[in-house]
Order: C-alpha cells, then structure tokens, then sequence
C-alpha cells in the first residue's frame, strides 16, 4: 500500500507513541506511552481520535514530513517553530496539507518534546496493546526503534475533513524556568533519617543530562541515609528511587517494572507532563502532595479527555 506520508528527516530522537502498554510486565516490557501524556491526549483531541491513538513523540525538534496525501494533523507539545512549504503552520493546532507540501519542525525553542498526531491515528503494529516503541526492549519493527529517514506512515483515516482547530490560549501550558514536583512519600521514607527527609523538601535539585525516557535524573545534595538491603518491588510511572550515589531518579514511561533501590515516594503523575518537557539545568522542588487532590485532578483529566479504565 501507497504511503500517505514519508518522513524525510526524523530528528534526533523520533518515536511512535500511544499511552503505553499495561500488558507484557511479566515478561519485563516496559510500559512505554507519550512522555507528555496531556500534549498528546490534546494532539488526538484536536482530530477527534480515541485518546489512546498512536501518534508521532519528536524529541527537540528537526523533523521533516512529506505528505503524499491531501489531509490534516495535529501539533503540539515543545515550541518547535513549524512549518508547511516554509509558512509558519502554528502549534496546538490542526493543520491541514496538500499532497507534496513540506511539513518543518525546528529544533525547539522551549520543551524537549512535540507530538504530531493523524486522523484516525498512525497504521502501525501493536505489541502487547500498544503501538508504544521502547527502543530499549528490542521489539520487532517500529516498536522497537526510532524512525529513520525515509520512513513511510500511513494513518486510519486520511480523508478525514475536520474544521481548524485549536487548544485555547489559556490551555496551552507554558514551560516554566522551574519545577515544583508533588510527592507522595512512601513505606520506605520513614527510614531515612530525618535529615534527609528535610533535604528532600529543602533543596533544589536539577535535571541532569542523564536523563532520558526512562527515568528524569536530579542532581543535587546525596541523601546519605534510607533503606540498603531491599527486594525488588514494583515500579509505576513517577516513582522517585534513590541510587547507590544518593541522588534520586523519578521514574518516566520507559521504566523497568522492578526496583531494588530505595524509595522515596511518587510524583503526582500530572506533574511528569511538565518535566518531560523540563530540559537539563531545569531547577526542581519537591513540594508535599495531597493524595485526594491528585486523584481529583487525575479523575478529572481522565473524563475530560475521554481515557477508559481498562483494568
């Protein structure tokens, strides 16, 4: 079958993405998913996809596109100047293409993270219920790697006529110069000594250049004390685990499922969307959280979007 796209530059970390797999753990697949999860729910908003739609995750920019098709797609997430023939096409937007035309993102000026999205979502392979890749895991294809130039796409529904839409300025989040980070302490904080369950709160950590999809890494301080002899335990999506050095990691979407170090507690999940785009320098506080307001939030945000529990 005829592309309805190719890829012509994919920039320096271009992934397929949907929200993630919650089978194959078992077997140690991470769950993979949108780094940016509330960028990506708005990029299929946008089109009217399901909200679990694979789309594009360009990481800093320098992507290229070529449509084969007349059509329309959704951008949005980091501020990667785009462009369709060389006219600015705007962000947090669909933008519609004719057959030929040229579709330019820059390296990003803000935000480490855009999301382009096509109607009906991209035609891809699943694995496990997910078209996720976690370059990592060495799955079959596209889920197991990053595009290449050259890459043909094709997505579901292609002729799909939609009226131009945008997200509301007072929607669209902004990349702030600092992060205040929501945790949720643990069963294992209360072993950290006092002094280090004040540093926690007390200091700024930065993100360091170490981080990736799999965990955001902070650099600050050492926390000298906490739990040394511990089991593997599970992992979710903003864990906060302290390494042999003493700094913490808070676990993204990469992640393995189980750890042995000791942890600190949780990130509100909401909060990963702001330090997935948050680049390296980005001064971070932990602050206290309160569990029944997370869960509002995340109750809220999950009916507003249209995302079904699954189990």
């Amino acid at each position: 079958m005829s592309p309805h796209g190719v890829v012509e530059r994919p920039g320096p970390f271009c992934t397929i993405q949907d929200l993630g797999r919650r089978a194959g753990r078992r077997a140690g697949l991470a769950p993979g998913g949108a780094m940016d999860q509330r960028a990506f729910l708005w990029a299929n908003r946008l089109l009217g996809n399901d909200p679990a739609a694979a789309a594009l995750e360009i990481t800093l920019g320098g992507f290229a596109l070529r449509f084969a098709v007349e059509t329309v797609v959704a951008i949005t997430g980091a501020r990667c100047a785009a462009t369709l023939d060389g006219v600015e096409a705007g962000a947090w937007r669909t933008v519609r293409a004719r057959a030929g035309q040229l579709l330019r993102l820059g390296y990003g000026a803000a935000g480490m993270r855009a999301y382009l999205a096509f109607p009906g979502g991209l035609d891809i392979a699943t694995a496990f219920g997910s078209a996720s890749a976690v370059v990592r895991d060495g799955l079959p294809g596209l889920l197991g790697r990053c595009l290449r130039a050259g890459e043909p796409l094709r997505w579901r529904a292609p002729d799909l006529r939609c009226p131009v839409r945008h997200v509301p300025e007072e929607l669209i989040p902004s990349f702030p110069d600092a992060l205040n980070l929501p945790l949720v302490v643990g069963y294992e904080w209360a072993e950290f000594s006092s002094a280090d369950r004040d540093r926690v709160f007390d200091a700024t950590w930065t993100v360091d250049s170490a981080s990736d999809r799999a965990a955001t890494r902070l650099a600050g301080p050492p926390l000298d004390t906490g739990p040394r002899v511990l089991d593997s335990t599970p992992l979710v999506d903003g864990t906060v685990q302290v390494t042999g050095d003493g700094l913490p990691l808070v676990f993204m979407r990469d992640r393995p499922t189980i750890g042995g170090y000791a942890k600190l507690g949780s990130v509100d999940p909401i909060a990963l969307d702001a330090l997935a785009q948050a680049r390296p320098g980005t001064p971070v506080r932990f602050v206290r959280a309160e569990p029944d307001a997370l869960r509002s939030a995340l109750a809220r945000r999950e009916s507003f979007f249209g995302i079904r529990d699954e189990g």
